[in-house]
């Protein structure tokens, strides 16, 4: 697992869709990692990062909302969907800060 890339996470009977936003040097060494929700409902907010979302088997309509930034346990990453590009990765560093006020 590296930090950018797409997962299906399980959260009770919901699975969701959500890039890893945790840096990839202490991934192997922690049991939680930070993550931020892909969604296809757009609200037209500063914090929604498109993405060539069609290469990773997501609609293309999906974009990555920094407002729904997570921790969870690596264990409840169920499959890998793909990869974030670096461009859109970038965006979500800066939309991240804005999102939390930095």
């Amino acid at each position: 697992m590296t930090r950018g890339e797409i997962w299906f996470v399980q959260v009770g009977r919901t699975r969701r869709t959500v890039v890893v936003l945790t840096r990839s040097e202490v991934i192997d060494v922690r049991q939680l990692v930070t993550v931020a929700e892909v969604t296809t409902t757009r609200r037209g907010i500063p914090v929604e990062i498109e993405f060539a979302a069609s290469e990773a088997g997501l609609s293309p309509e999906s974009v990555i909302n920094c407002d729904g930034i997570h921790t969870v346990a690596q264990s409840t990453l169920t499959n890998r969907a793909g990869t974030v590009d670096d461009p859109a990765m970038a965006q979500v560093c800066t939309m991240l800060r804005y999102a939390l006020g930095c």
